[in-house]
């Protein structure tokens, strides 16, 4: 879910394209609607509630991965491994970083699943860690 869920972004970057358009394709490629609808639900803008852990699960991580592929690019090592929780938390705090990810989202997120925010960084950033090679991190 995570791969797929902006798998239309590059060509639709707008609120009036973006999820728009990836719904009716995954749908005309025969995705159960639950799955397009927990797809659709991570867009603040679509009005979908969020309300069954896969929902949950996708707005939590949609811009946290992002953030943390931006501090693992500015460590001296540039390598995920070597991420602490704390060097994150650090930089949320930062605004000049990472601008364009809003932090309400990111702690939003957090909450919605019942996670503190350092058990989720640490969350993802173990989850992460067995595909860091293969998405750059």
């Amino acid at each position: 879910m995570g791969l797929l869920h902006d798998f239309d972004y590059e060509q639709n970057p707008t609120e009036d394209t973006h999820l728009f358009v990836g719904a009716r394709i995954l749908r005309e490629r025969g995705y159960p609607e639950e799955i397009v609808l927990a797809i659709c639900s991570h867009a603040d803008y679509m009005n979908i509630p969020r309300d069954t852990p896969l929902k949950k699960a996708i707005y939590a991580c949609d811009e946290f991965v992002g953030f943390i592929g931006a501090c693992v690019k500015v460590r001296p090592s540039k390598k995920l491994a070597d991420l602490p929780v704390e060097s994150v938390v650090k930089k949320l705090k930062d605004k000049a970083f990472a601008r364009s990810v809003d932090r309400a989202y990111v702690t939003g997120g957090a909450a919605a699943i019942g996670r503190s925010l350092e058990e989720h960084i640490g969350f993802l950033i173990h989850a992460l860690r067995p595909i860091a090679d293969e998405i750059g991190l």
